[in-house]
């Protein structure tokens, strides 16, 4: 008799009953997340996590992330009422402009906001001037030669600290556009005097300037005199041959364009309604311009 009541719980059990006096616990609930990732275009990653649960349907959401900062992600069950949190970092911060770090698109950091040193707003300050020696004929070596002459120019002003290699000459030739050949930078020109020049590469290709490009390499002003060019308002090649690609000094050749050092219309590059002039006995300086 004492056997049958020890097994009598065991049976109601096992039949999916509950003796009297007993109560039936539920397991816990089992918990399981997964998460998906996304990146932005800002390089940041967004984290999205679910929650779901044995007995209920998971929720979750995201918050933050956009900005590579934060993700949070809360679920809850519905049949337990236990509420789940991941929080979790993904991506980078963006730049900060001011904080000494070059990073991102920032040209330059110098941790100060002086608007006319070298680097404003964390874009850079390049230097244009026109060059204190004239050259007198077509000659001078093609573009290559041009450029060749600006960076020693640059060099020799020690404006230009290690940048100088980076100099080209405001010159186009029968092949090439020197607005393909200037480099696209963010930031402002300026003459050797801090005067600004252009706000933006851009303007350079306007037919308007803010200042006349009438400053030497050592920052001597108002040197004025024609400027040797072959280039249109727009950046373009003027037509002609351009003095044999500007290695002619030939008297039966006028190809050759010039500019205004004083100007800020679009004469300061060349005189549209002009004939080209002869290419000897020209004159003439250069534009030259920091690239990179």
């Amino acid at each position: 008799m004492s056997r049958i009541r020890l097994l009598l719980p065991s049976a109601l059990l096992a039949g999916g009953c509950v003796a009297p006096g007993l109560k039936y616990i539920d397991p816990p609930p089992v918990t399981t997340t997964t998460g998906d990732s996304s990146t932005g275009d800002d390089g940041s990653t967004s984290i999205m996590t679910t929650t779901e649960s044995s007995g209920g349907e998971g929720t979750a959401s995201t918050e933050g992330a956009s900005d590579g900062s934060q993700s949070t992600t809360t679920g809850t069950d519905s049949s337990s009422g236990v509420d789940t949190t991941t929080t979790g970092t993904t991506g980078a911060a963006k730049p900060v402009c001011g904080d000494g770090i070059v990073e991102g698109d920032e040209e330059c950091d110098d941790a100060n906001d002086i608007a006319d040193d070298r680097c404003d707003g964390c874009t850079k300050n390049r230097w244009i001037f026109a060059t204190a020696a004239f050259h007198n004929d077509g000659d001078i070596g093609g573009i290559e030669g041009a450029d060749s002459r600006c960076r020693q120019y640059a060099l020799q002003s020690g404006k230009a600290d290690d940048t100088w290699k980076s100099f080209i000459a405001w010159l186009s030739d029968a092949d090439h556009d020197v607005r393909d050949r200037l480099y696209p930078g963010r930031g402002r020109y300026v003459r050797t005097d801090g005067v600004v020049v252009a706000k933006t590469v851009e303007q350079f290709f306007s037919g308007a300037l803010e200042a006349p490009i009438n400053v030497d390499e050592h920052g001597n002003q108002d040197i004025g005199g024609g400027v040797l060019t072959g280039t249109k308002p727009d950046g373009t090649a003027a037509p002609g041959t351009h003095c044999d690609n500007w290695t002619s000094s030939s008297l039966s050749d006028h190809s050759a364009y010039e500019g205004n050092a004083s100007s800020i219309t679009q004469t300061w590059t060349m005189f549209p309604d002009d004939p080209p002039l002869p290419c000897t006995a020209l004159s003439a300086r250069l534009y030259c311009i920091e690239g990179e």
